[in-house]
């Protein structure tokens, strides 16, 4: 028989539970802003969003579970560095929620 080598074979009523991250309602701002993080890192100054506040909407997905990576990036015209977002594909709630949504 095969053999299992990961603590998630051999225990796995010990693991946490994923809890999944929930899609906000679709039309919304945060919607519309998840749905530019699924296509690639997003910052505010590049973001083609309709509201400016894209912090503002990550932080709303962040409520919702879901789980990202940021970083600070120079951008010209910009006084001081700025966050670049990216979706965190190794949370698994994040992974959970984007499996549902068929993305891998």
């Amino acid at each position: 028989s095969k053999r299992h080598s990961t603590a998630e074979d051999l225990f796995p009523d010990t693991l946490p539970r994923v809890t999944i991250a929930t899609s906000p309602k679709p039309g919304t701002r945060p919607d519309e802003a998840l749905n530019a993080l699924l296509t690639g890192p997003q910052n505010q100054a590049e973001y083609d969003g309709q509201g400016w506040r894209l912090a503002a909407y990550v932080q709303q997905l962040e409520d919702r579970g879901w789980r990202f990576i940021t970083r600070d990036i120079v951008r010209p015209g910009c006084r001081r560095p700025i966050a670049e977002y990216r979706i965190d594909r190794s949370d698994p709630g994040t992974a959970a929620a984007l499996a549902a949504r068929g993305f891998q």
